[in-house]
């Protein structure tokens, strides 16, 4: 079944052209606004060094989900995975003090300072099959004894394994005061990174999500 789904893919991927150019083209006018009112933190393009999986929780028709636009059919970063990425890095690092990480990702009753938009991928990706060998399924499944004497379960599930990304982030006009020079410099060094040694999305601990430079 995964390997369908990744020749569906490949089959059209001459249609995803049209849409690479919209995507792209929408986006340079929002970059261009809020540049303009210097609301523009970062906007970059980065390559895929490893394998990414995104939205592997998420409800599938296979085993294990991924992430793709509602709109475009295309594996994206959403929004939200970026930020709490992001947020995760920086507490985890401690490049930003109590005050900078409220005023930047805000809480549930206080917007943040940044404004995360997907990111997509600029040009032709590339699928590929990974697989997972769950040992164990009799006991996580069926509270039997954990033992190595049961066959393993292979799961092939699709994974996206070259593309370059586009990732943007605006900076919320209410909140452009508290957001001087400085911690914009450090803010958008500190995304660079994440991007680099961090990792977004599924699987990071074995490798997956990280960019280099375009």
């Amino acid at each position: 079944m995964p390997g369908i789904v990744i020749e569906k893919f490949v089959l059209s991927r001459d249609i995803f052209k049209e849409v690479y150019e919209v995507m792209n083209k929408r986006r340079d006018m929002v970059v261009e606004e809020f540049k303009r009112k210097g609301l523009l933190l970062l906007d970059v393009k980065k390559k895929l060094s490893s394998r990414l999986l995104v939205g592997s929780g998420a409800p599938s028709i296979l085993e294990v989900g991924l992430t793709l636009s509602r709109n475009y059919g295309l594996p994206i970063v959403p929004s939200s995975s970026l930020k709490g990425t992001f947020r995760h890095y920086c507490e985890d690092s401690g490049i930003l003090n109590e005050t900078e990480l409220l005023n930047v990702f805000g809480t549930t009753d206080q917007g943040g300072g940044l404004v995360f938009l997907d990111a997509f991928p600029t040009g032709e990706v590339k699928f590929g099959l990974d697989v997972v060998a769950n040992h164990f399924q009799p006991y996580y499944m069926n509270g039997e004894v954990p033992n190595d004497w049961y066959d393993p379960v292979p799961v092939k599930y699709v994974t996206v394994t070259s593309g370059t990304y586009r990732f943007t982030v605006l900076i919320e006009p209410t909140l452009k005061k508290e957001l001087n020079e400085e911690l914009k410099v450090k803010l958008k060094n500190a995304f660079l990174e994440m991007l680099k040694v961090y990792g977004v999305g599924a699987k990071t601990n074995y490798g997956y999500g990280r960019f280099l430079e375009d």
